[in-house]
């Protein structure tokens, strides 16, 4: 009896995995644009590290779209907080503020930058009710 469970449970977990997207088979002729579009979808539907894998495959392929980059480096520090890794996304956070405190020129789009300085202080602040 437990040989006839074992096996579709095999067989469903290989589907499972097979089925899976990996940042290898993300195809090379995929857009900036559409490496975003996967990412968000990946994001809406829950499954966060495949979008952290679609944003660093873009900034990887696309080094030089800064405003893209600056976004993808904040929706995978976003990504993190969703996942409740918010040591990891709050780190990412500052790396990012940082990057528009010393590099940064009037030119850089400055949403990604409130928005980072707005998700890290509700982290913060959340962290410090549950402190006291």
């Amino acid at each position: 009896m437990k040989k006839t469970f074992i096996i579709p449970v095999i067989f469903l977990i290989l589907l499972l995995t097979a089925c899976q997207t990996t940042a290898g088979e993300i195809p090379q002729n995929l857009s900036p644009a559409k490496l975003f579009q996967k990412a968000q979808d990946a994001s809406e539907n829950g499954n966060y590290k495949l979008a952290m894998e679609y944003y660093r495959t873009f900034q990887k392929r696309y080094p030089g779209n800064l405003e893209k980059n600056l976004w993808a480096y904040y929706e995978i520090a976003f990504l993190y907080h969703k996942m409740n890794k918010n040591d990891t996304a709050v780190k990412l956070f500052n790396e990012l503020i940082n990057k528009y405190a010393t590099q940064g020129t009037k030119e850089w789009p400055q949403a990604p930058r409130i928005l980072a300085e707005k998700v890290k202080a509700g982290i913060l602040k959340k962290e410090n009710k549950q402190k006291q």
